[in-house]
């Protein structure tokens, strides 16, 4: 299932997710550890987004994690997992007995030794099946870019010890099972959305508004999740953003001519997992990312910053850094990270 895409130009308005340089494939595997034998390890890294069906095991999720260097979204929702004991699974060199039906431990996580484990840092999308009775230890853990996990089952599958990081990924869930996650063990951290992940570029056109552009797109503010808007910003856009948009994972703003944050703008936006800015930036306004709880690794500030208001980011409690880009910043509010907490750097110059 692909990402809803959207593609809509009219004077001023162009809605889509980006496209270029993507290379789709769907390959049936029909036995088991056999994936790699239906292409060219050549043809097997050029593939972006791949579609597996038939039946897979932990061989073929090493060579998924090692291998296709340029994967960005995996589909496994109709695939299933066999059960496979050896050394050749993603344990590598060490006898394993991975369970069926399981994403198997470490499957794009590498571990180096006993205290480095290397990520699959192209992945930003996995889909898993209904049929997924557990994800193993460590099998997601650094996968730093994996901003949607998928899951097609309606009750939650066992979750193991770093298997997902909740401050990284959205948990995208069958309509009506949110609660069954939230209350099943380990997962009670998590941001949980129900329906298909959407996302849409947005460019504005100087007659135009956000919120009539997405309309015009046939989209609901509500329903979007990642957000790039382009183009002329206003006051009453981050408005449409603050009251109209609460199932917000991602936004950015760099092609934007906003100069300013406004206050609460993105006040208690519980999924919100990263924001990048306008790049003519010059004020956050008071509480502006308050509450943000699953805000997570540096935010960076456009050079041109010169005001940072109170409390704008209280709650924030995954930010690591506020990264400040330039030495213009006049202006710091009281209180903006709470507690006492200072998570302002800056950037050293070259």
């Amino acid at each position: 299932m692909k990402l809803k895409k959207i593609l809509l130009i009219t004077a001023g308005l162009g809605l889509m997710l980006n496209a270029s340089a993507q290379k789709s494939k769907t390959y049936y595997v029909a036995k088991p550890g056999t994936l790699v034998e239906l292409m060219t390890e050549a043809e097997a890294n050029q593939i972006t987004h791949l579609t597996l069906q038939g039946k897979l095991n932990a061989t073929d999720f090493r060579h998924l994690r090692d291998e296709f260097k340029s994967l960005e979204l995996l589909d496994i929702s109709n695939a299933s997992i066999s059960m496979y004991a050896g050394k050749n699974g993603t344990y590598s060199g060490h006898f394993y007995i991975y369970p069926a039906n399981s994403i198997p431990a470490y499957a794009f996580c590498k571990p180096v030794n006993d205290s480095t484990f290397i990520g699959k840092e192209s992945l930003t999308r996995v889909i898993l099946s209904d049929k997924t009775k557990n994800i193993e230890d460590a099998a997601f853990k650094n996968c730093n870019n994996l901003k949607i996990c998928q899951i097609r089952k309606k009750t939650a599958p066992n979750l193991m010890t770093e298997a997902l990081a909740d401050s990284v990924t959205a948990i995208f869930v069958p309509l009506g099972s949110s609660d069954a996650y939230r209350n099943k063990k380990k997962w009670e951290t998590f941001a949980f959305i129900e329906g298909e992940p959407l996302g849409v570029t947005v460019q504005i056109g100087l007659m135009g508004s956000l919120a009539s552009e997405l309309l015009r797109g046939g989209i609901q503010p509500k329903d979007v999740n990642f957000l790039t808007v382009e183009g002329k910003l206003d006051e009453a856009d981050f408005v449409l953003i603050r009251d109209y948009m609460p199932n917000l994972v991602s936004i950015d703003m760099s092609q934007s001519n906003a100069t300013a944050i406004p206050d609460y703008t993105f006040t208690q936006k519980k999924y919100l997992l990263s924001a990048v800015l306008p790049r003519g930036l010059k004020s956050i306004g008071q509480r502006a990312f308050s509450g943000c709880g699953r805000l997570c690794g540096t935010l960076t500030l456009p050079s041109g910053v010169t005001a940072i208001e109170y409390g704008a980011f209280i709650g924030c409690d995954n930010l690591r850094y506020v990264m400040a880009t330039g030495n213009k910043i006049t202006t710091l509010g009281d209180n903006l990270f709470g507690e006492g907490k200072g998570k302002i750097i800056y950037k050293e110059k070259q």
